[in-house]
């Protein structure tokens, strides 16, 4: 049994009280509450910026993935298309010109479309701040190929031109479609400066970790 001497331990009084160690004092609290929110912000512009990255890059594996399918069905005879339409910020995935036997009109046979703005980043076309490509055709539209169609046909010799697409937080991709080779290149520029992501189209999975 706990006994309590009060001689030695007497109640707390008022007067005691105040002379007993007080917890944060207001300016205390309020230093702390902006150290909080300045981490805060920061830690959301950088999550902000990084979503942006990935949804930039994750668009661009989906667009390899396309051009990658449509040189597949050349190689076993048929025309296959990707369009750009910066207008209404899509790609779409074309399996046969249709009746008037052209591309990107009304009447192809697509097999699938993307929507920029479905991705989210502030996804959109062109290159901003970062400019053209150098040594590339310049583009306000945010495509050099013909007709902003890109075609992988038997021949094998497709059709040149590059796509850029840029994000909210000023990062910027394009692709360049090579009719030496028959493949593509990817660039990304943060700032002003582009850099090549070396052999992209052989590791389209790998884009989002570079």
């Amino acid at each position: 049994m706990v006994t309590v001497d009060y001689w030695k331990d007497p109640p707390l009084s008022v007067e005691r009280v105040k002379t007993l160690p007080s917890g944060f004092t207001l300016l205390e609290l309020l230093v702390i509450l902006a150290v909080i929110g300045i981490i805060a912000v920061l830690s959301v512009a950088s999550f902000s910026s990084t979503y942006s990255d990935v949804c930039l890059k994750s668009v661009m594996c989906d667009l390899g993935c396309m051009i990658n399918h449509a040189k597949q069905n050349a190689l076993d005879g048929r025309s296959m298309a990707i369009c750009f339409t910066p207008e209404r910020g899509t790609i779409s995935f074309m399996a046969g010109k249709g009746a008037d036997g052209k591309w990107n009109t009304p009447d192809d046979d697509v097999k699938r479309t993307i929507r920029l703005q479905d991705k989210g980043g502030g996804l959109e076309f062109g290159y901003g701040e970062c400019g053209p490509v150098p040594g590339l055709v310049a583009t306000e539209s945010g495509t050099s190929f013909g007709n902003r169609v890109l075609v992988c046909n038997p021949e094998l010799t497709g059709s040149p031109g590059t796509v850029y697409i840029r994000a909210s937080n000023g990062t910027a991709m394009a692709l360049t479609m090579n009719t030496h080779d028959f493949d593509y290149s990817l660039r990304i520029c943060k700032g002003t400066s582009w850099t090549e992501l070396r052999h992209a189209s052989f590791m389209v999975g790998r884009i989002l970790t570079q």
